[in-house]
């Protein structure tokens, strides 16, 4: 009586996957954006700070009121601006949408 062996080889007939590099994106970042919002928190911060100590002077107590909107002070500028941008564009273009229809 004669025993065959057999050999299991794990992975038999399958590619191996490749590691892929990992490549980072480079985004192209406008130095001038970055300084008006950092300038634009930090006046958040300081308007903050005023408004705490000038609520706290006349409540006598420690309270977040209507001053903790000068923090959204970056985000309210930014959607402001784009409203501003976007209704100045469609004046220009007569309140036409800008996107092409597709041709048939």
């Amino acid at each position: 009586m004669t025993q065959k062996i057999i050999t299991i080889t794990v992975g038999a007939g399958q590619a191996r996957p490749r590691r892929r590099r990992r490549t980072r994106r480079r985004f192209r970042v406008n130095l001038w954006t970055v300084a008006k919002y950092a300038a634009l928190t930090v006046a958040g911060i300081l308007l903050f700070r005023a408004g705490a100590a000038y609520a706290f002077r006349c409540r006598e107590y420690a309270a977040v009121g209507g001053e903790i909107f000068a923090l959204f002070l970056p985000a309210i500028y930014y959607t402001v601006s784009t409203t501003v941008r976007d209704v100045i564009e469609d004046l220009k273009n007569g309140f036409k949408p800008n996107f092409k229809e597709d041709e048939e």
